[in-house]
């Protein structure tokens, strides 16, 4: 077997060196090669995509083919990389624990077949979206690296990860460092809202095909019985969600389940369309591990949601966040009604969502956060409760109160038809010590509040003070700084029942989720289960 799959390898590597040679040689010389019934290389070939600068994206095939053949002739003959890969490390001065130091040839092959499977993600993109037609040569690339992709997994767990754990946390690791030493920095040159628009058109057309979707799985999702949970009469295949604020209208209700998110949330919804607040509405601070945001809940509007969501189903838990529309109204009555409009037209509709969560907290709107006063909060429960909700309510919460008047709220919550609290939203604390001093001056420059790190310390406050003064009465739901497995059980300790991340994934790249569900998993299970 371990021969056959290394022989597997060197073939599709010459195919690979064939097909990208072939275009690059028809490239130098000037000619079109010839494409078929249906087909546009020329679109494709003479785009600007088709390049890297001077470099066409056939030549670094060629490269990438070759590199991918000496890998493979290597581990065919079994030679050992790891002299090699010492001296270099000496050279470049790593440090001794360096995970460049601990790589062996199987991780390399598999770290370069991921590369190349994800590149080819890139290049179907391009050809869907951005040009708008296919080329013969470069669908037999894509189809070429996804092969090698699939041939280095099973070779990588027939030979060494016997373990669904221990091929998991190789392969986490991998996807890591090529994320944050070769993605992330690039990510991070270009407008965060461009790169987010990019990432929900990807996650869009990789959801709508079963294949995109099964891959997506085997290279994000972490399966396992242990992760199992429920609450409130739903069953959640794992703990950790996806929050309000990064899938607006419901675009990734398909791929989601395929990175590995338990249940996820859509929004959150206005009943009223908004664009979102002026530019910029996204931005990073690297130092402080946060993203600045100023979205101001943007949304198509309820209706259009709605009839967009309405012939989707959903493979994991899926909640809809409602909250006022972002404007000034003319009274409490009317930005009263706009919330319960709301709730009534997703009660009266076919979407198939299981849970609804009410946004009382987003401190980017032009009326601020009315809903987080006792009086106005108990008039807006009062209005929900006359609805008799078909599916369980969770509140999101503001997370820069004081602890005596996060009580206070919860008091009033406490005694309506709420199942859930959420801890919590952005901060908009700017003295807060968790920001570093030079990130605090560049925000006192820009409009919007903070997500990820910063929201740890008051995330985690909360959720302890719910957990003690009202037990197991309100599903508690942590996020705020999540970034790692060990960050997911602290707040699980501290007594949330279900979790949610955003900045830790952008942070650290999309098999965070994967990484984050393995630890929980390990905690629980034998690493030989």
């Amino acid at each position: 077997m371990k021969q056959l799959l290394s022989m597997a390898l060197i073939f599709l590597a010459l195919l690979g060196i064939a097909d990208a040679g072939y275009i690059s040689y028809e490239k130098f010389r000037g000619v079109l090669p010839p494409c078929g019934n249906g087909l546009d290389c020329g679109a494709v070939l003479n785009s600007p995509w088709a390049n890297i600068g001077p470099v066409p994206l056939a030549a670094v095939g060629v490269v990438f083919y070759s590199w991918i053949l000496l890998l493979a002739v290597l581990n065919l003959l079994e030679i050992s990389i790891n002299p090699i890969v010492s001296r270099l490390a000496d050279q470049l001065k790593l440090k001794k624990q360096s995970i460049f130091r601990q790589l062996t040839l199987h991780e390399l092959l598999l770290a370069s077949t991921i590369f190349g499977a994800g590149f080819s993600a890139y290049l179907v993109y391009i050809m869907a979206f951005p040009i708008g037609a296919w080329c013969r040569y470069c669908l037999l690339s894509a189809a070429t690296c996804a092969s090698l992709f699939i041939t280095m997994s099973v070779y990588y767990q027939k030979t060494v990860g016997q373990s669904p754990f221990l091929l998991k946390k190789t392969w986490y690791s991998i996807f890591h460092f090529l994320y944050t030493r070769v993605a992330k920095p690039l990510f991070f040159l270009i407008d965060a809202e461009k790169v987010h628009n990019s990432m929900t058109q990807t996650g869009k057309l990789l959801g709508r095909n079963l294949v995109t979707q099964k891959m997506t799985e085997v290279a994000f999702s972490f399966k396992h019985p242990s992760l199992h949970t429920m609450f409130d009469g739903i069953s959640f295949p794992n703990r950790v969600g996806l929050p309000a604020g990064f899938d607006y209208n419901g675009d990734l209700t398909q791929i989601l389940p395929s990175v590995g998110f338990g249940w996820h949330t859509i929004g959150t919804v206005t009943l009223e369309p908004y664009g979102g607040n002026p530019k910029p509405r996204l931005g990073r601070f690297p130092n402080s591990k946060a993203l600045l945001v100023n979205k101001g809940l943007k949304s198509l509007g309820t209706i259009k949601v709605i009839q967009d969501l309405s012939q989707l189903s959903f493979q994991i838990p899926t909640a809809v966040s409602i909250a006022s529309t972002n404007k000034l109204f003319e009274s409490e009555k009317a930005q009263l009604l706009d919330i319960v409009t709301s709730f009534r037209l997703f009660e009266q509709s076919s979407v198939k969502h299981q849970l609804y969560e009410l946004n009382i907290s987003c401190p980017n709107t032009f009326g601020g956060e009315p809903y987080t006063t006792c009086p106005r909060l108990e008039s807006l429960m009062d209005a929900i409760d006359k609805i008799k909700l078909s599916k369980p309510l969770y509140v999101k919460m503001p997370i820069d109160q004081s602890e005596a008047e996060t009580k206070e709220l919860l008091s009033v919550l406490n005694k309506h038809n709420v199942q859930g609290v959420i801890f919590g939203n952005l901060t908009k604390d700017r003295s807060n010590p968790l920001v570093t001093e030079a990130d605090r001056l560049e925000w006192k420059k820009l409009k919007g509040n903070l997500s990820g790190k910063p929201t740890w310390e008051r995330s985690n406050s909360l959720i302890s003070l719910t957990k003690k003064h009202y037990k197991n009465r309100f599903t508690i739901v942590g996020t705020g700084g999540i970034f790692t497995a060990e960050d997911a059980q602290h707040k699980l300790d501290l007594g949330a029942d279900l979790l949610q991340l955003i900045t830790g994934m952008i942070f650290g790249g999309p098999q965070t989720v994967g990484t984050i569900n393995l630890g929980l998993a390990l905690k629980i299970s034998s690493p030989s289960d």
